[in-house]
């Protein structure tokens, strides 16, 4: 069996433009910071953002995964294929 560590319920508070999305959620919640949060210290390998169809919150998806592209780290690489592809 395959054990997957996961959080399936996170609300994103702003977006990294400062942006309100949910506003009873911390400010510090914004994709990018969640993502590290996940992987660098939580060993969380799926999480459930439940407003990433906010405009706002997929276009920081949308820069966060560029950003990682672009640095060819072997953590970021990792990072990457976590968010891409979990």
């Amino acid at each position: 069996m395959y054990e997957v560590f996961a959080d399936l319920h996170i609300h994103i508070g702003r977006t990294k433009n400062n942006k309100p999305i949910k506003i009873t959620a911390a400010r510090s919640l914004n994709f990018e910071n969640i993502a590290k949060e996940c992987v660098e210290r939580k060993g969380i390998n799926i999480v459930g953002i439940i407003d990433c169809a906010s405009p706002y919150v997929i276009e920081d998806i949308e820069d966060f995964l560029k950003k990682r592209r672009s640095k060819r780290t072997r953590r970021t690489v990792e990072l990457y294929i976590k968010i891409k592809f979990a």
